[in-house]
């Protein structure tokens, strides 16, 4: 195929320096504006609320949650609405990016097939788009704060960081999901299971300091604990996050993104081969 042999020539089998694949991103950077506008429109077609929908389904979700576990299980925290959502909100930037990436190849074949593109734009705009929607539910998340009177303090300067490192984290994973699905379509299957055993192990329903201290440690490796308590601390204690924890959370977001560029870049020469 006349597009694969291109991209051969472009990507022999070493890896390629990653900021000079980043540069050649930005050079398609109207392609991936338009994915992510594609997506939207295709989302909320026919929808009366249509973007709304961002809005309201954490809202709804928050509902139930809040119910379930400040007056079933009996969880108790402060204002445990806030808590929950400056925990769930994150996690369901991670969530829908994982799940959705998994089909991103098969879906885009067509255009795979047809043209020539750094096939990591897929993936990439995937997380942006996910990303806008993150993003929207802060509109939510800072009404609630209002309204909850929890101060805003300067600590909101370390929230585009944050945001920045989480994103650099899940573009890794859907890297690597997102090609590992071209040659094994029953990960869809087994990332679900996955992801509903990480959110349990992750301290998002109930707070750090009831892990048990002799398995602390452990949910520390877990680096969506260290963005959960990220959160938490920007936005309801309205103190900046501990700089071994940003020192952490950027060792994790790097190494899991540059992970994730190798394994692509290993495996991109033969995705429209096998899609």
């Amino acid at each position: 195929m006349e597009i694969d042999k291109l991209q051969r020539k472009i990507y022999p089998g070493t890896v390629k320096s990653f900021l000079t694949r980043i540069r050649k991103i930005f050079t398609y950077q109207e392609l991936i504006l338009n994915l992510i506008i594609r997506d939207l429109k295709v989302k909320y077609k026919g929808s009366i609320l249509g973007v709304f929908w961002s809005l309201l389904n954490p809202l709804l979700l928050l509902l139930v949650y809040s119910i379930a576990f400040k007056y079933v299980i009996r969880i108790e925290v402060e204002n445990f609405p806030l808590f929950f959502m400056a925990g769930f909100l994150p996690w369901t930037f991670l969530t829908l990016s994982l799940s959705t990436s998994v089909n991103v190849m098969v879906d885009h074949r067509h255009l795979i097939k047809k043209i020539y593109f750094p096939r990591e734009i897929l993936p990439v705009s995937l997380v942006l788009f996910n990303l806008v929607q993150f993003l929207l539910t802060f509109l939510v998340l800072f009404v609630a704060l209002r309204l909850f009177k929890i101060p805003w303090g300067f600590s909101l300067v370390y929230l585009p960081l944050i945001i920045g490192l989480q994103t650099f984290f899940i573009t890794g994973i859907t890297l690597v999901l997102s090609s590992l699905s071209v040659y094994f379509r029953d990960i869809k299957h087994l990332i679900e299971v996955f992801l509903q055993m990480w959110f349990w192990l992750t301290p998002i329903a109930y707070p750090f300091n009831l892990v048990p201290d002799k398995v602390k440690f452990l949910f520390k490796f877990n680096p969506m604990t260290l963005f959960v308590i990220a959160y938490r601390e920007i936005l309801l204690e309205a103190r900046s996050p501990d700089i071994v924890l940003i020192g952490q959370l950027f060792l994790w977001s790097l190494g899991v993104l540059l992970s994730g560029y190798w394994f692509f870049s290993k495996h991109e020469v033969r995705i429209a081969e096998n899609i």
